[in-house]
């Protein structure tokens, strides 16, 4: 089949559709410039910006970030999946493309690559309608939609929701029938989706790796062992996968213990402990809140989706209904209806009672016993999986709706079949809307520069782009402070001098200092004797000294963990660059015997044709075509109205009881969501509440908060104290916004039933002094607030 020929079977209508579907889910990417400062966008974008500074430099794939950690480098690339920064790269490079501009363009590519993949997967199956809501169903997820891009900011974890539904769509053509581009297009999906994001990998891949089982189980029956077989060609297409991404893999395995990864999975109670993150079931149900403009961080839940429940709870439904007619078909006939309405769904239905089993704390057992689950983190990370699993459920639902339709013989379901599609579309969008309205960002991100990095790290704000010291190198007893030398460098855009000039005159030497690369540096070194040549570079696998052209062994100067390198007495010529190890090399192997084989067997079943698309239906598909047109241009016109959003001024909308408790002057507390029984709470309990706090004028000191709970003779019972309330320096709240702020406090268990006071306020922590709570009249009648009176009562049966 010629080029041209192939062309005309291309489902240009199908992909139009999808991208309409697509257009308002990314419109505050589309319609905004730049991005936010306070999500995890920001730090992806500082380390795109690296990258580029070293791919620039000649440096294609480094390992290493020289720049972060006050200059003294530490290996970031090494061990953080590198896909999405290599996807924003030729953006980036692009004449007047930034960063940002980048990372946004990956953003957007990301969401169509989810709905492109849903749309596929869904056609092959059912056809086009089928594609359309679960394409639908799968953008407008929450989790999907906003709370991955837009809440979290996470590039790598959006990358990956991007990649699934492609990695499902090319591996059930390539199931359906062998050809090099189908496998082509299968292995390497495969493997972008292994060096998408680290922990959403190995949920992936073991998704995949059951569905393929479960075809595999089904169709060998019988059948010799041979590639052609495409049962086993789907499984081998999966292991290429994998081995093309071992030149990151492997390192990641191999080296593990030469970086601190103590703080990827917390202690209990700490934020990465995955106990603490469970959800509800009335929460994974419940429907999205409109999104408050008035919030520093408005509220929003870790929620399915009503869309997504409604439509892929008819799949199931669907899925039981032809489950009851299977056990009533004589058996010849069985083998034909499995294949044609069971099989494929169950295994979605399974997959997805298994994740949402995964994401409540009755599963607790089974985190506890699988020693890779804690690296997760957060359970609720499998609310992307899960909307995946459901937005196929509602393809079939479609589908079988739609078979339905076909069945009936006249009346008026035949007439309306095609309608029903359109009213799921329709439906996910418009419930999915309101989260599309996100609230504005500062329309300048500013540079990103190595001098601003270097500005943010002596701020505080985290070091290396990371705030829980993970990936720095094991050998960092206790983490050094910044040095003028290196940081007025930086401050400069230029590189530093990482001289430690201490050690080389100390014994009367000299040493002048030249970088060949990023990575690569001389030195010229004169001294009257020995000594230990030290470097302000973190030390790390894959640092090599050559002196005089011979390698050299080098050391780790404790507790800062930075390079050392003995030099003996003369002149001499010193070469410190990173290098790969036998682990790099080893992952590079495999990566390259995985393509080779590739290519091998693309040569082997090559000359084979794909099947065209399924036929067009235009009957089925006008109602899905009309229904996304109009609420595609609907949306773009009352979007500006303002009319899916709101926005608290002088009050918290969203809070239970509305206050005004004026602190100083400085603080005012204008709202509270109170625990839900306080006339009854047990011992040993814990108890949450919220707190609504705004600023009442520029605020130049830092207060700490507390929650108190008080006996009636004023002893201290439980409390909880916050550093930085609503977690983040009260320097930085707006005076136009108000912040959200979560306590948790637990009963002692031998705390004697009674009536207890909960009061809240502000303190400075470096000089002991309270905020005071003022009258009407701004007369102090305190220093702290009481909240509501509560009532314990003994646990006691």
């Amino acid at each position: 089949m010629n080029l041209r020929a192939k062309l005309r079977q291309l489902d240009w209508l199908g992909y139009a559709v999808v991208l309409l579907i697509c257009i308002t889910a990314v419109w505050p990417f589309l319609s905004r410039a730049s991005l936010p400062l306070e999500t995890d966008a920001e730090l992806h974008i500082y380390r795109l910006a690296e990258l580029s500074r070293l791919v620039w430099a000649g440096e294609f794939y480094p390992r290493w970030s020289p720049n972060f950690y006050f200059g003294y480098g530490y290996p970031i690339f090494n061990y953080y999946a590198p896909l999405g920064y290599y996807l924003a790269l030729p953006f980036e490079l692009l004449p007047g493309v930034d960063a940002v501009g980048a990372v946004k363009a990956v953003f957007v590519l990301s969401a169509l690559a989810g709905g492109l993949g849903m749309y596929g997967f869904g056609r092959e199956n059912w056809g086009r309608p089928a594609g359309w809501v679960a394409t639908a169903v799968y953008v407008y997820a929450p989790y999907v939609l906003f709370i991955d891009p837009h809440a979290r900011g996470v590039l790598a974890e959006t990358v990956a929701l991007g990649i699934f539904p492609l990695a499902l769509w090319a591996f059930e053509r390539l199931r359906r029938q062998v050809t090099a581009w189908r496998l082509f297009t299968a292995v390497l999906t495969m493997a972008a989706l292994m060096l998408a994001h680290n922990l959403l990998a190995m949920v992936y891949a073991g998704i995949l790796l059951a569905w393929l089982i479960w075809w595999l189980l089904r169709s060998t029956t019988h059948l010799p062992f041979t590639i052609h077989h495409s049962p086993f060609t789907i499984l081998f297409a999966y292991l290429l996968g994998i081995g093309l991404s071992t030149f990151f893999w492997i390192p990641v395995a191999l080296e593990r213990n030469a970086v601190n990864l103590n703080t990827v999975v917390g202690e209990a109670g700490s934020h990465f402990d995955f106990r603490t993150h469970f959800l509800s079931l009335s929460e994974l149900f419940a429907p999205s809140a409109w999104l408050d403009w008035g919030a520093t961080e408005p509220v929003y839940l870790y929620n399915l989706g009503v869309a997504q429940w409604v439509l892929g709870g008819l799949g199931i439904l669907f899925l039981l209904g032809r489950g009851w007619q299977f056990g009533r078909l004589s058996a010849e006939k069985r083998g034909a209806f499995w294949q044609a309405h069971l099989h494929q769904p169950l295994f979605f239905a399974l997959a997805f009672t298994g994740l949402l089993f995964l994401m409540l704390p009755l599963s607790t057992p089974l985190w506890e016993a699988i020693p890779l689950l804690p690296f997760i983190q957060f359970p609720w990370r499998l609310l992307g999986p899960a909307v995946g699993m459901l937005a196929v459920l509602a393809g079939y639902a479609v589908n079988e709706q739609l078979a339905m339709s076909n069945e009936q013989r006249g009346g008026f379901v035949t007439h309306v079949g095609w309608v029903v599609p359109g009213v799921a579309v329709g439906m996910a969008l418009m419930a999915g809307w309101p989260l599309t309205q996100v609230p504005p960002w500062p329309a300048d991100f500013g540079d990103t520069s190595v001098a601003r990095v270097a500005y943010l790290e002596t701020r505080g704000r985290w070091l290396g782009t990371t705030s829980t010291a993970d990936f720095v190198p094991a050998t960092v007893d206790v983490v050094p402070e910044r040095r003028g030398q290196l940081i007025g460098a930086l401050f400069e855009n230029e590189s530093p001098d990482r001289i430690n000039y201490w050690s080389v005159e100390s014994v009367g030497a000299t040493a002048v200092g030249e970088e060949i690369s990023p990575l690569h540096f001389r030195y010229q070194i004169n001294t009257p004797e020995d000594f230990i040549f030290r470097l302000y570079l973190f030390a790390f696998p894959g640092w090599q000294a050559r002196l005089d052209g011979q390698v050299v062994e080098t050391d780790v100067g404790r507790p800062d963990g930075f390079l050392v390198v003995p030099v003996p007495a003369g002149e001499h010529l010193l070469e410190v660059r990173f290098v790969n190890t036998p682990a790099r090399w080893l992952g590079w192997g495999v990566t390259a015997v995985s393509l080779l084989l590739l290519l091998a067997l693309m040569w082997r079943v090559r000359g084979e044709q794909s099947w065209p698309p399924p036929h067009f239906v235009w009957s089925e598909a006008r109602g899905v075509v009309g229904v996304t047109a109009v609420l595609t241009i609907a949306f773009i016109f009352i979007e500006p109205t303002g009319w899916l959003r709101y926005e608290s001024l002088t009050v918290a909308q969203p809070a239970q009881t509305q206050l005004d408790v004026n602190f100083g002057d400085q603080i005012r507390l204008i709202g509270l969501d109170p625990p839900r029984n306080i006339h009854a709470v047990q011992q040993g309990e814990t108890v949450r509440l919220n707190l609504y706090w705004r600023a009442h004028q520029p605020l130049d000191i830092n207060y700490q908060s507390f929650v108190h709970v008080l006996a009636a003779d004023g002893q201290l019972v439980t409390q909880h104290d916050k550093l930085n309330p609503a977690e983040f320096p009260t320097t930085r709240w707006p005076l136009d916004k108000y912040v959200r702020d979560e306590y948790a406090f637990t009963l002692p268990l031998d705390l004697p039933p009674g009536e207890y006071r909960v009061v809240t306020g502000f303190w400075v922590a470096t000089e002991g002094w309270r905020l005071p709570v003022w009258d009407a009249l701004e007369q102090q009648i305190g220093d702290n607030y009481q909240l509501f009176e509560l009532r314990v009562t003994s646990d006691e049966r």
